[in-house]
């Protein structure tokens, strides 16, 4: 299993990407996975998905030990077992990664660039972001904002969220190394900066941000 990226945050905070070669038998040689995760794998139709799911649990255990495993909360959030590191985790097409880290609000999502982002971006950016989306670079753009905001759902941590109205992309230029946004309801406001990688036909977007 090839790994394309290991960036080093911070003193705590990881961020790996690994591209998916192998088998699935192949890759349940390198794991151990719990009773409940190995229900979970049975549970799934397609071989993709299983991919995913036992790709992720190597990378973990390659990071932090064998006996670490991930549970998730009632809404969907991953959660590690037998370790006080949290964990944020996202895949596209043969692209798993995984962060970690203590003490900072994490996120990552990785999306496969494609035209089809132009049919449905009006479901997700309101009419201010759309206005400053950069004709000479609106693919790029129109994906980091999407990829951000899937973000910040991660960090909200439910998924009653409403795309347009409670979550909030600030103006920035797709070059900038830096950009941020913001998730705005009445039981949670916060302000989140975000950073960016483009690899092949993907973007990578990502929150690691120390809490108060």
């Amino acid at each position: 299993m090839p790994l394309v990226k290991h960036i080093q945050l911070n003193e705590t905070c990881q961020l790996v990407l690994w591209k998916i070669t192998e088998e699935l038998y192949d890759l349940l040689e390198h794991v151990c996975l719990s009773e409940t995760e190995k229900l979970r794998l049975e549970g799934f139709g397609s071989m993709s998905r299983k991919k995913e799911f036992v790709t992720t649990r190597v990378l973990l255990q390659k990071l932090l030990g064998d006996d670490v495993f991930i549970e998730n909360n009632e809404q969907g959030k991953p959660l590690l077992i037998n370790s006080n590191f949290d964990i944020s985790i996202s895949h596209s097409k043969h692209y798993v990664g995984v962060m970690i880290g203590k003490n900072h609000d994490l996120a990552l999502d990785i999306e496969y660039l494609s035209d089809r982002v132009y049919k449905i971006c009006k479901r997700f950016l309101s009419e201010d972001e759309l206005s400053s989306i950069l004709e000479s670079n609106k693919q790029i753009h129109i994906y980091q904002h999407w990829c951000a905001k899937e973000c910040l759902i991660k960090l909200y941590g439910k998924k009653d969220v409403h795309l347009i109205d409670e979550l909030k992309i600030y103006p920035f230029k797709p070059s900038q190394s830096t950009f941020s946004g913001e998730v705005t309801r009445r039981d949670f406001s916060k302000k989140f900066d975000f950073s960016h990688q483009t690899f092949d036909s993907y973007l990578m977007v990502w929150c690691c941000q120390k809490r108060n």
